[in-house]
């Protein structure tokens, strides 16, 4: 049994780390290494914001339904729809060879990610946290046997080689 309060917890430094590192490889042209940084932050990031929307977003939000102290997920929803475009926009700049665009657009996408992790560790997590405790097995359980599927939201950019 997941038994403290704080159960639900999500790692979004490599994120983070995989935005920079991709960053550093526009920014000297390793066009492969850039390829490299895309597939890996498009297939980790892929699967953990559908996590969030197949799982735990409509948990929290049907817990929400009789509870009105929380908020609903549609912003936290939108942004990834944000951030999704920005990763596509720069899969594109990626694909023209565009250093420029492509640092502009990896640059706007590292603050994107910062501001949105920032607000689900801060805000929905907590929230998330104490309004799910108490079906926090199954959802651990569910987290933890996901996998993406036809049926989680394409990204417009598949597939990465």
């Amino acid at each position: 049994m997941i038994s403290t309060e704080h159960w639900l917890v999500h790692e979004h430094t490599q994120f983070e780390v995989l935005v920079k590192e991709c960053r550093t490889a526009i920014e000297i042209t390793d066009w492969w290494a850039t390829e490299q940084f895309l597939k890996k932050m498009f297939e980790e990031l892929r699967y953990h914001m559908a996590q969030e929307e197949e799982i735990l977003f409509p948990a929290y939000d049907k817990k929400c339904e009789s509870s009105a102290s929380h908020g609903s997920t549609l912003e936290l929803y939108n942004e990834h729809s944000v951030i999704i475009d920005g990763f596509r926009k720069l899969k594109k700049a990626v694909d023209s060879r565009s250093a420029e665009d492509a640092f502009e657009l990896v640059v706007d996408l590292e603050l994107l990610l910062l501001e949105h992790n920032k607000k689900e560790e801060q805000t929905f997590l907590p929230f998330a946290s104490h309004l799910l405790f108490d079906d926090r097995e199954e959802l651990a359980l569910k987290l933890n046997n996901f996998m993406v599927t036809n049926k989680s939201r394409n990204w417009g950019v598949e597939p990465l080689h």
